[in-house]
């Protein structure tokens, strides 16, 4: 999309222009964080999840600052593919509004998957609010990149008022459509059903499916060298073999224990011991994990055990 003022046109950047450069600054963030990995891997393998605010600020500060004033709109990908980040006037933002930019994209991707106390996330209010967070403002921004061809705007650039455009000789102020409401109705609806979505979690974790699961996920929380787990049951079905039925753990754990055969026999014990199923059930597996995930680069060191129930007994 083409703009003119006072004869100096400023055009709106394409979908493939943002797409390809975001990918690109991905793979200047992936190398930053294997090095940074492989520099503070222990540690960062100590922290657990929480490693990934790790990234996330490496990543704020990347897009943050060069996104601003101070980098002139301009990433290195934006530089490489000639485009810029600018506000209504066509200028680069202010360090405030482009960090904010990058909070509103990247909070989403790096809040997903990082565990909360279990007092927070039993909580209506505040399940609701991470529903509407994750997975509302993750669909919006994606949704928008899309289909929001007016403006080429996307969310993080509506909470700022900032465009993306081709880089031109001289800046000049911008003038282009209001982004379609129909977009944000369908944005508003997605963030209704966002926060509705933990309620009905709450009712699926009561069926009989999940019957169980909740105290032996507590239990594995408690045992040596657990930093978070994972409990499900499922099943396995083949064309000459009967359906296997099974009990799976996955645990991240805070050494480089994972090759430990002996623990993770007693994990599967423990389970076994707890499991008001264990009849129902053929075998119990113990997926061991050591290793970091920063968001923007990870490594994990893994093994699985299994053990046949007449095995723990």
């Amino acid at each position: 999309m083409s703009v003119m003022e006072g004869g100096q046109g400023l055009v709106i950047a394409g979908f493939w222009q943002r797409i390809g450069a975001f990918l690109i600054d991905t793979i200047v963030l992936a190398v930053v964080g294997v090095i940074v990995g492989g520099v503070l891997y222990g540690w960062l393998a100590s922290l657990g999840a929480p490693a990934r605010l790790v990234g996330f600020a490496i990543s704020l500060v990347y897009f943050g600052v060069l996104n601003s004033r101070l980098g002139g709109g301009q990433t290195l990908a934006n530089r490489w593919l000639g485009i810029r980040v600018v506000n209504a006037h066509g200028q680069p933002l202010t360090l405030s509004r482009s960090l904010l930019r990058y909070t509103v994209l990247g909070v989403p991707y790096f809040l997903n998957n990082l565990p909360l106390p279990a007092a927070t996330t039993t909580s209506p209010v505040v399940g609701g609010l991470l529903s509407l967070v994750v997975f509302g403002c993750g669909f919006a921004i994606c949704y928008l990149y899309i289909f929001n061809r007016r403006t080429r705007q996307s969310l993080h650039d509506l909470a700022v008022g900032s465009y993306v455009v081709r880089v031109q000789p001289e800046a000049a102020m911008l003038h282009v459509p209001a982004v379609w409401r129909g977009h944000l109705a369908v944005i508003a609806i997605v963030a209704l059903l966002s926060v509705a979505a933990p309620l009905l979690a709450d009712r699926l974790f009561q069926t009989q499916a999940f019957t169980g699961l909740l105290p032996l996920y507590q239990t594995l929380q408690t045992q040596p060298h657990v930093m978070s787990a994972k409990v499900m049951r499922g099943w396995t079905r083949s064309s000459n073999r009967p359906t296997t039925h099974y009990l799976a753990a996955q645990l991240r754990l805070d050494a480089p224990m994972v090759d430990d055969a002996a623990y993770a026999r007693g994990i599967a014990q423990t389970l076994a011991k707890g499991d008001p199923h264990l009849s129902e059930e053929d075998a119990v597996t113990v997926g061991l994990s050591y290793g970091y995930d920063i968001g923007i680069a990870s490594w994990w060191n893994v093994h699985s055990y299994s053990f046949t129930r007449d095995e723990l007994q």
